[in-house]
């Protein structure tokens, strides 16, 4: 008799605390929606930028951010709210032009280093989400001078596409 009054006082108990947890389990507080990237990119009022390669997608992008003034750029990385990632690499392409007689030739131009492709990725800083990216490929010319001006154009391109994003640009009204 002894050991079914404590069989039963056993059941008992666990049941209770079954009950007791289906209870607290369905009071738990439902984790909050995940948040869209737009509205991120929106919320955020802080950004840390990181570049790597070439410098002048890196410095024109950069002067383009804290220029613009929506975001506050912090000097690290801990403080920020988002990421922005510049990523130009440089390659040496290795191509020459000479002039010569065939036997004595004497370099006449040489490409060099170019960059071929600038990409601009946008990070939550806290969970390192890409919210917005976006790639431009500068047009490639054998003269250093228009080499440079085309990677500056590819670099305001993209990051005028990023912040028309953030801010759109007002569309004209239509013609009466």
């Amino acid at each position: 008799m002894k050991l079914q009054s404590r069989h039963g006082l056993f059941l008992g108990v666990c049941t209770a605390a079954l009950l007791l947890c289906a209870t607290l389990s369905a009071q738990e507080t439902p984790k909050p929606a995940p948040i869209a990237p737009h509205a991120r990119l929106l919320a955020a009022r802080t950004i840390y930028i990181q570049h790597v390669g070439g410098r002048i997608p890196n410095d024109v992008i950069g002067d383009a951010f804290h220029g613009w003034g929506h975001y506050t750029v912090v000097a690290e990385p801990e403080q920020a709210d988002l990421i922005v990632s510049i990523n130009a690499p440089v390659s040496d392409s290795g191509v020459s032009v000479s002039s010569g007689n065939g036997r004595h030739s004497t370099p006449a131009s040489s490409q060099g280093s170019a960059i071929t492709q600038i990409r601009l990725a946008i990070l939550d800083a806290h969970d390192r989400v890409v919210l917005w990216s976006g790639t431009e490929q500068p047009k490639s010319s054998f003269k250093e001078k228009q080499r440079e001006d085309n990677e500056v154009e590819a670099s305001l391109r993209l990051f005028r596409r990023f912040r028309n994003v953030v801010e759109p640009e007002p569309q004209p009204a239509p013609a009466p």
